[in-house]
């Protein structure tokens, strides 16, 4: 092989290393930078795409906000933070006066902490006492009859610590269609108050006998407290706004 050719070759071999060298001090980074560029502007649009959605989702949240809003209000004024038993006793009025009749007394109990219901559990095989067995035709009468318990609901975030219920009795004086239309005023007004009891008595005349027309209705029930502070005092609080 002659000098020039080999002198060739060498020149040929150089400027392919410096080619690959090139390549990889040069232009690899370049490629693995633009790559790493398309994998970022992918993540990117993708957590475009998930603030896009929770922007529509608050937007809309944000369109029932007056409707929310009316909704706590009226919530809250069904079960205030406080007793208020003169806003409430200011409401029986109003409501006995539209329906014709007059409160004649009203008495209200020291608050007492909420205390969930508990679910009855069935006794366990061979526990409890012994149950007569019913006839086939007994027991189908009775499964078709017999009406079903509502399913027991109950929220963790209220407890004897937050709630409280307030026993209450009021008596009104009047005819039977006055008191069931104060029962359904009551019902439907501001403050939640769940009426337990009901009784009633024929009113004395004037002259010393029972009057059919009137008759002195008492109704007895609860209405509750929920004392909604951040840091969930106690229900003392609310006990005490109702002995004050």
């Amino acid at each position: 092989m002659s000098r020039n050719r080999m002198s060739l070759l060498l020149a040929v071999l150089a400027m392919a290393v410096v080619a690959v060298g090139g390549f990889f001090l040069a232009v690899q980074p370049q490629l693995a930078q633009t790559a790493a560029a398309h994998t970022q502007t992918a993540s990117v649009e993708q957590t475009n795409d998930t603030s896009r959605s929770e922007l529509a989702r608050l937007r809309e949240q944000a369109a029932d906000l007056p409707a929310m809003k009316r909704e706590l209000s009226t919530r809250a004024a069904s079960v205030p933070d406080t007793a208020r038993l003169s806003a409430f006793i200011d409401e029986l009025n109003t409501i006995a006066a539209a329906s014709g009749m007059q409160v004649s007394s009203f008495t209200a109990s020291d608050a007492t902490a909420y205390s969930p219901a508990v679910t009855a559990e069935p006794a366990a095989a061979g526990q409890g006492a012994a149950t007569p067995s019913a006839s086939p035709s007994a027991t189908a009468g009775a499964a078709t009859s017999a009406p079903q318990a509502p399913s027991l609901v109950t929220d963790a975030a209220i407890t004897g610590q937050n709630f409280s219920v307030i026993p209450v009795t009021v008596a009104v004086d009047g005819s039977f269609d006055q008191a069931l239309q104060f029962v359904k005023g009551v019902q439907g007004g501001d403050r939640l108050f769940l009426i337990t009891t009901i009784s009633s008595a024929e009113k004395s005349g004037e002259d010393g006998t029972a009057s059919s027309s009137s008759s002195s209705w008492t109704f007895g029930g609860s209405i509750y407290v929920l004392d909604r502070s951040a840091d969930g005092a106690a229900t003392t609080t609310a006990t005490t706004s109702a002995n004050g």
